[in-house]
């Protein structure tokens, strides 16, 4: 295996380069969505729930029941399983704003505009004495002489 940016000759188990320290990139499987799962989720609750409601009002108008209570417990079984869905599509939202959120973070920062190889010792600079700090100062306290005309 070899570095993109360098070129060296690297092992496989390291995660940087031993010459230049640039991350290697592994060709990783993509993870899973946790959007898919939860929309799934979604969905089986939906059906889940009301095939329950089915049985349920099936069975208790079967044994002879009075129909309006069947019908209290109909429309409140059916608020707690729309609160139930609404509250798992709240959470499939922000998945899909996280989701988009960091596809338009990658595309931005995917490819840089300049990448600069990185300064090594011998690349430095020769050394510079260092400017003296009252070399300009000093100069500001000496009189000026006043031209009188």
């Amino acid at each position: 295996m070899y570095c993109e940016r360098c070129g060296k000759q690297i092992e496989e188990s390291l995660n940087y380069c031993n010459g230049c320290g640039t991350q290697l990139r592994r060709s990783d499987p993509p993870p899973r969505s946790l959007t898919g799962f939860m929309i799934a989720c979604l969905a089986c609750t939906a059906i889940v729930g009301l095939v329950v409601l089915a049985a349920l009002f099936g069975i208790l108008f079967d044994k002879g029941s009075r129909p309006e209570p069947l019908f209290l417990f109909a429309f409140a079984y059916l608020g707690v399983l729309f609160g139930i869905c609404w509250m798992i599509m709240r959470q499939v939202s922000k998945l899909i704003d996280a989701d988009l959120r960091s596809r338009d973070l990658s595309q931005r920062t995917s490819s840089p505009l300049v990448q600069f190889p990185p300064r090594s010792t011998n690349q430095l600079e020769e050394f510079r004495e260092p400017a003296s700090v009252t070399d300009h100062t000093t100069r500001t306290l000496e009189p000026n002489p006043i031209n009188k005309l």
